[in-house]
């Protein structure tokens, strides 16, 4: 997968509505913020024009525990989603799309799960962990997919 095959410009822009700002968060610290992490890999990956961010997937801040608006993450999410290629086998955890995902679903779920490189099956796995979320993200994957 190449940085061509991904929107980055637009994973950025929804992104860019989960922050929540200087004027809410107090002094930005990008590097322990789920969301400005993710600015930063994307950032990353338009500056180098590739989709790798080496141990993007270990860097993932753990100790952001900022209550982030649902619906904004979930947009987010399902952004995400749209642009994951769904390579399954040929998934990989220093992904861009993946890293960002992991991001966005720890400020959204409070936890990572695994990612096989199927948005179905990943989809499902929220459901199951949280019934409410994963219905609406559901419900906005498929309206955004008819889009």
């Amino acid at each position: 997968m190449t940085a061509r095959n991904v929107d980055l410009d637009k994973i950025q822009g929804v992104i860019d509505r989960c922050c929540k700002t200087e004027a809410e968060c107090g002094t930005c610290s990008k590097a322990h913020c789920l969301i400005g992490f993710a600015q930063t890999v994307l950032a990353y990956a338009r500056q180098k024009n590739t989709v790798r961010i080496p141990r993007g997937h270990e860097l993932v801040p753990q100790d952001d525990f900022r209550v982030y608006y649902q619906q904004d993450l979930i947009a987010a999410l399902v952004e995400v989603l749209l642009q994951c290629q769904n390579c399954r086998d040929n998934h990989e955890e220093e992904c861009v799309i993946n890293v960002t995902r992991r991001a966005l679903e720890l400020a959204l779920l409070g936890e990572n799960f695994e990612y096989e490189g199927s948005v179905s099956a990943y989809l499902m796995q929220v459901g199951r962990h949280n019934h409410d979320l994963g219905a609406r993200l559901l419900q906005a994957y498929q309206e955004r997919k008819k889009s």
